[in-house]
């Protein structure tokens, strides 16, 4: 949903309760500005926090980069180069990803996201059954992505890396983008991410920027506490059009028309506490 921040002011207790159904995505002067979304709470009542890791090769926050004339660009303080990343992977067993220069450990799935993400990869996966081109693929699976904005002003170098997990994603052509050790490097064309209370804002806001900047066509934001699918077209690094599925409107893709799935196949039967 779109609304302008004279709108939003005007009614803002309005905006409020709606954005516990769908994202409210504020306009100013025409222009994409803020996004409003509902802001979640455990089972015990208090706010859930969202992990990042603490992690330096000399045991501070990160390393600054800072330009020393040779055109290096500027790296704020408590950033993490891409080798520092890998030196934390491999020494880890552990998730993590890296956006932006920053940390984030990626916690443990709870049952009702795994249930989601089957029902997404089944539903998926038949729809690209017989489509040799394109495949569905289930995190764990490393995703490299550069912001199009920094390819605008120089070329980009591996410390512009961001490496996210989605918890699924569709490729097309994709042997084309496998080095030798396996490793996909290319750009998806679906992102899927499934909301949990302690990445909810990372999945929904940082992700979902990060995908737009870096050539996906299309992500969907799943969330299971209000059953609800968002997905978000984008085309030319721009946010185009964002859609609300519930029980009564399947989510259906832009990209790839015909994949149509039932919210409710996703999220399955709703149980006598997940009512209450």
């Amino acid at each position: 949903m779109f609304v302008s921040s004279t709108e939003l002011q005007n009614n803002f207790g309005k905006y409020l309760d709606l954005c516990r159904k769908e994202q409210v995505i504020v306009t100013k002067n025409g222009k994409k500005r803020a996004l409003l979304m509902h802001w979640p709470r455990n089972s015990d009542g208090y706010e859930a926090g969202e992990p990042i890791a603490d992690y330096s090769p000399d045991g501070a926050s990160g390393s600054a980069r800072t330009d020393e004339g040779d055109g290096a660009p500027v790296r704020p303080p408590g950033w993490v180069s891409y080798r520092e990343y890998l030196e934390l992977t491999e020494k880890s067993e552990q998730r993590y990803e890296l956006i932006d220069g920053v940390v984030y450990l990626m916690a443990a799935p709870v049952f009702r996201h795994q249930a989601a993400l089957g029902s997404l990869y089944l539903l998926t996966e038949e729809f690209f059954h017989d489509d040799d081109s394109c495949t569905p693929v289930l995190a764990p699976f490393d995703i490299r992505l550069i912001r199009e904005t920094v390819r605008q002003k120089r070329e980009p170098d591996e410390d512009d890396l961001n490496i996210v997990q989605p918890d699924l994603v569709v490729i097309c052509d994709y042997r084309k983008d496998l080095n030798e050790k396996d490793q996909y490097w290319g750009v998806p064309e679906l992102a899927i991410e499934i909301l949990s209370p302690s990445s909810r804002s990372k999945d929904s806001i940082r992700k979902m920027d990060l995908y737009m900047e870096s050539g996906i066509a299309e992500c969907w934001i799943v969330d299971p506490v209000n059953r609800s699918v968002t997905i978000h077209v984008f085309r030319d690094f721009e946010l185009v059009e964002s859609r609300l599925a519930t029980a009564d409107r399947p989510a259906e893709s832009a990209r790839f028309p015909g994949l149509i799935v039932d919210v409710e196949r996703v999220f399955g039967a709703e149980t006598e506490r997940e009512q209450s």
